[in-house]
């Protein structure tokens, strides 16, 4: 039998943009200016992957429009400008990430081009079944991924947060 994947942590974070940004502006602040100097502390603290998921306007208009029987009746096509997803092991190395002294000074800006009242978050796991265009983590029919109740276990080496409500309005 094939080893089973490993299962980490995937923190993600759906945002807008600020009304009156562009979203050309927005994509250049997110791509050019924070992801570059973010990628260094994430490294630091242990992250194993980040990735940006750009959403404009013209292609969440590309399943209105284009594809409109991918979309359901009573589906919504999610209106997030961007989605941020980071890969830990532990809650920790995500705490460390979120309140070093450089995230810190990094996201002061943020509040100029996010809207840093309406986001929200997910916390989960990813698994993968195609990779570059090939079928991966599937041997004999079977997913390689531990069953859900090994997965579901994937924050246990997390200890809660001694980081109280007040400090976390900063974060």
């Amino acid at each position: 039998m094939a080893p089973q994947k490993e299962v980490v942590l995937r923190l993600a974070s759906m945002r807008y943009l600020k009304a009156g940004v562009s979203e050309e502006d927005f994509h250049e602040y997110s791509t050019n200016y924070h992801a570059p100097k973010a990628a260094i502390i994430q490294a630091r603290h242990g992250a194993l992957r980040v990735s940006q998921i750009h959403s404009p306007t013209a292609l969440r208009n590309l399943f209105k429009e284009k594809l409109p029987w991918v979309v359901r009746p009573g589906w919504k096509v999610d209106d997030h400008d961007i989605s941020v997803a980071v890969w830990v092991r532990t809650s920790e190395q995500m705490q460390a990430i979120v309140t070093d002294p450089d995230f810190q000074s990094l996201i002061a800006g943020d509040d100029k081009i996010i809207d840093v009242e309406n986001v929200t978050v997910a916390a989960g796991w990813e698994e993968v079944y195609i990779e570059d265009g090939k079928i991966v983590n599937i041997e004999d029919g079977k997913s390689l991924y531990p069953p859900f109740a090994e997965c579901v276990k994937v924050g246990d080496l997390s200890v809660r947060s001694e980081v109280t409500a007040e400090e976390a309005k900063n974060i």
